[in-house]
């Protein structure tokens, strides 16, 4: 298969040129193909490489208040999105293991993985290591009946440094949340109130001096980029990039709330070069969900962005004239070569999950024309560009806009 007539993102600008694929493999990067094959004419569009999202909670069953999605709506979803593999969790010590997160992912549209939940080192935790999976999630917070500690945390460093893996951090201070949220019920506001940026700082210096090789996950403050830049690696989510702390003056910023909350996007724009990479931490839960929890501390934190995190970041890099190679490194390339992918560039000899982007639309975001949950906190919000045809594992999965192929599955990736 070919792929004519394309715009290709580089570090130098953008070229024009054909991409040939065969099998799930790119193997030719050319101005010019002249080969009898199977032809997508990309008529100048751009051609991205796949998303990678590190960071989505697809199916969660695990905590007290599950998820709205299935699997497969949640991947269909990404794909219509531009997002071509996701890396969600799994438990070394406790359900769902990786064995149960491999079952519940056979019929994923996109490809996927999993990071490892631990809270200290375990036989079953090594095990799972020593089967090729790479990252483990330890969470700063008590978090579906596990409580951690630092002594942990330094155990699953020497460990994960033997595996030359990394670990994910969840960092917040959960004993100055507890004593800034003592006796507090109410205002969803209170959920920022009682998570000012200091509770991030705190436990993000603890990890500091800890970790080896780590990510800070959604990292919502300004500050934290600056304490950890040459030594840890910044993850930002989409919600902290677009929304603002302005949402908890709203009558319904129960739907809003996230852990950490949004702040001021503008403290991380104005660092994008300090930041690694962009993921969702994508949880769909419908607004039923959301309104049955509207009162502090009873609220459901998680936002629905699985399908919108390319065309939006794309949209932020083109209104602020920053380089589009930036965004294509956050969004594919540092993802996969932290997660040693063979993914996330349009080169010979990557793995053939592309992107036609076409940047010439132009749209509204509404819940008539995406794909997740029932509502969305981004109504309305106008973006330049759309994904219209996907390719996964060297396979069209969505064309024009519409899927292709209804029975196609991703693949575990590790």
């Amino acid at each position: 298969m070919i792929i004519k007539e394309v715009k290709i993102i580089t570090e130098n600008g953008i070229i024009e040129g054909d991409v040939k694929i065969e099998g799930s493999k790119i193997v030719k990067v050319s101005k010019v193909i002249n080969e009898r094959e199977e032809l997508i004419n990309g008529h100048g569009k751009l051609l991205l490489p796949g998303g990678i999202d590190n960071h989505v909670h697809i199916f969660k069953r695990y905590l007290k208040v599950p998820t709205s999605d299935t699997v497969r709506k949640s991947t269909i979803a990404a794909a219509f999105g531009g997002t071509t593999t996701v890396i969600d969790f799994a438990f070394s010590d406790r359900s769902p293991s990786v064995e149960e997160r491999i079952e519940q992912f056979k019929d994923s549209f996109v490809n996927y993985s999993f990071h490892i939940f631990a809270s200290d080192v375990t036989e079953n935790l090594i095990n799972v290591l020593k089967s090729g999976f790479k990252s483990v999630k330890f969470m700063m917070i008590e978090y579906a009946g596990i409580k951690s500690s630092l002594s942990g945390l330094i155990r699953i460093n020497d460990l994960v440094r033997k595996f030359d893996g990394y670990i994910m951090v969840h960092a917040e201070d959960e004993d100055l949340i507890k004593s800034l949220a003592e006796g507090k019920k109410g205002d969803p506001k209170l959920h920022l109130i009682t998570r000012p940026e200091e509770t991030e700082l705190s436990a993000v210096l603890r990890a500091k001096a800890i970790v080896d090789k780590g990510v800070i996950a959604h990292v919502s403050s300004g500050k934290t980029l600056d304490i950890i830049e040459g030594k840890l690696l910044g993850e930002v989510v989409l919600h902290h990039l677009i929304l603002s702390k302005e949402v908890y003056d709203r009558k319904d910023s129960y739907l809003f709330v996230t852990s950490p909350p949004v702040r001021n996007p503008e403290e991380l724009w104005s660092r994008i070069n300090k930041i690694f990479m962009i993921a969702t931490d994508h949880n769909w839960f419908d607004k039923e969900v959301k309104e049955q929890h509207r009162e502090f501390p009873d609220l459901v934190p998680g936002l629905p962005g699985i399908e919108l995190r390319v065309p939006m970041i794309i949209t932020e890099f083109i209104k602020r004239n920053l380089p589009l190679s930036l965004a294509v490194k956050l969004l594919s390339e540092n993802p996969a070569k932290l997660n040693r992918l063979n993914k996330g560039k349009i080169e010979e000899g990557y793995d053939a999950d592309l992107v036609i982007y076409n940047q010439e639309k132009k749209w509204k975001i509404s819940v008539e024309n995406t794909h997740m949950a029932d509502w969305t906190p981004y109504e309305g919000y106008e973006v330049i560009g759309k994904p219209d045809t996907v390719i996964i594992n060297g396979k069209i999965v969505i064309e024009n806009e519409e899927i292709k192929d209804d029975s196609f599955t991703g693949k575990l990736v590790k």
